[in-house]
């Protein structure tokens, strides 16, 4: 079987809510090797949970570690699963 490891990257963050916000969302989107499936989570960090003088990437790592637990790669769980997992099924238009 091919190596089967997730990559982790950073897809959202922002302050949140956008108004009068009371903590940073963080979102995160894996995707697996070798099926290429992916998917998204975030998490909010609350302002409270920030220590003072946090930079970008300890928000990151908070909400990385709220997170851990639910973050599952299926790499290896679906990498012997049917061969049309992962197909393009069709392209959506506008009109």
């Amino acid at each position: 079987m091919a190596e089967c490891y997730t990559d982790v990257f950073i897809a959202r963050y922002e302050v949140y809510p956008n108004v009068d916000p009371t903590g940073y969302c963080v979102g995160f989107r894996l995707q697996c090797t070798p099926n290429n499936l992916s998917g998204y989570w975030d998490t909010v960090v609350p302002n409270a949970d920030i220590p003072e003088g946090a930079t970008t990437d300890d928000i990151v790592a908070l909400a990385y570690t709220a997170l851990e637990g639910t973050l599952v790669p299926w790499a290896e769980s679906n990498a012997e699963k049917s061969s049309i997992i992962g197909d393009k099924y069709k392209t959506i238009e506008e009109a």
